[in-house]
């Protein structure tokens, strides 16, 4: 007869399963306090170029501008960072890839890279500048250039036709005098010479009108000519001068097919372009200097504020910069398509523009706009 065995009551769970469930249960608990975006602990890659002031690489580290600006903004979103040093034009493509969370490098929002990716507001103003060698002594070939500049040969063209229209007045108004002969040739000779004489000396020289409409003439001669005569040697000697302190490139009007280096893959390129420019594209800012230094090209066309402290800082007074600011535009801190940090990273940007402390980051680095 078998031994009694005792019956367990329905619906009751041993004790080791009742355990394990409650194992279960705490570990799932616990689970639940753990953050759901665990890999956001990860440190948000960014691209960066170099850019100075903005970008810049010193003993293995990385400052500038830039670099304090994302610091800052890292700090106010809660977020570390990883700097990855890139070209230019690769930084874009890691963009549009994905490969790098953000990107901050003196970057340009434009209408074809917003169809690409994404940008926070614009934190500075900015646009492109021409740098080129000076020449510190023209020679007489440069200074016959300064002579073909087009507002040198404008003021030059009405200097000579008012010249002439006074002359051939003056000719028909004294013709037949003791001064001026009756014949077109030498008459017209001799009242250019007193045209000449009248609007450089305030004199007749040895030539005088003596007829009622020849003084008259020769009063209005005075009035205007001598003030465009003025007007003319003004021209010539800015015209000179600004030869003699750089070269004969002042705009971008002067740059077609000229040889003009740039960095790829940045909004300097088209417009080096479009201005006729015979484009050296390089990898990045410091080798279109030595381009420049090397005289193999006779301009670098790109952002105005790397131009303007390589100008100031590094040029040893043998670059300036020459004519208006091309192309405005702003930079932005660039994403990836649809990211989300770009919301963090402007509100981050209104805080430190509201509490003052990217101006004071500004002026750290370029000086006080007061």
């Amino acid at each position: 007869m078998p031994k009694n065995i005792p019956l367990r009551p329905q619906g009751l769970v041993p004790t080791a399963a009742r355990l394990s469930r409650f194992a279960v249960a705490i570990v799932a608990f616990a689970a639940a306090l753990v953050p759901a975006s665990l890999p956001a602990e990860d440190a948000v890659v960014v691209g960066i170029a170099n850019f100075p002031p903005l970008v810049m690489e010193a003993d293995g580290s990385f400052e500038g501008f830039d670099i304090d600006i994302w610091n800052e903004i890292a700090d106010e979103i809660g977020v570390d960072s990883t700097y990855v040093l890139m070209q230019f034009a690769d930084l874009m493509e890691a963009l549009k890839t994905g490969e790098v969370d953000a990107a901050i490098a003196g970057i340009s929002i434009t209408h074809d890279r917003e169809r690409e990716m994404d940008f926070s507001h614009p934190y500075m103003d900015t646009g492109l500048r021409i740098l080129t060698a000076v020449d510190e002594d023209p020679g007489w070939l440069r200074s016959l250039r300064s002579l073909a500049a087009a507002a040198t040969l404008d003021m030059l063209g009405y200097l000579v036709a008012f010249i002439l229209i006074c002359s051939h007045i003056l000719f028909l108004a004294e013709r037949g005098n003791s001064d001026i002969s009756r014949r077109y040739f030498p008459g017209i000779f001799e009242a250019s010479w007193c045209v000449l004489a009248t609007i450089t000396t305030v004199g007749y020289g040895d030539v005088a009108p003596r007829r009622w409409l020849g003084r008259f003439a020769a009063a209005v001669i005075m009035l205007i000519g001598i003030a465009l005569f003025g007007m003319a040697i003004a021209q010539l000697s800015a015209g000179l001068m600004m030869q003699a302190l750089r070269s004969d490139i002042a705009g971008p009007e002067d740059l077609e097919g000229r040889p003009v280096a740039t960095v790829s893959g940045t909004t300097s390129t088209a417009v080096a372009v479009r201005y006729g420019a015979r484009l050296h594209e390089v990898e990045g800012i410091d080798a279109a200097h030595r381009l420049l230094e090397a005289g193999e090209v006779d301009a670098v066309l790109f952002d105005a504020v790397p131009l303007m402290r390589y100008a100031v800082e590094d040029g040893n007074n043998s670059v300036t910069i020459v004519g208006p600011l091309i192309e405005p535009q702003s930079y932005g801190i660039a994403f990836p398509a649809g990211s989300d940090l770009r919301e963090a990273v402007n509100r981050a940007l209104l805080e430190l523009e509201e509490s003052g402390r990217f101006g004071q980051i500004r002026s750290e680095w370029f000086g006080s706009s007061d």
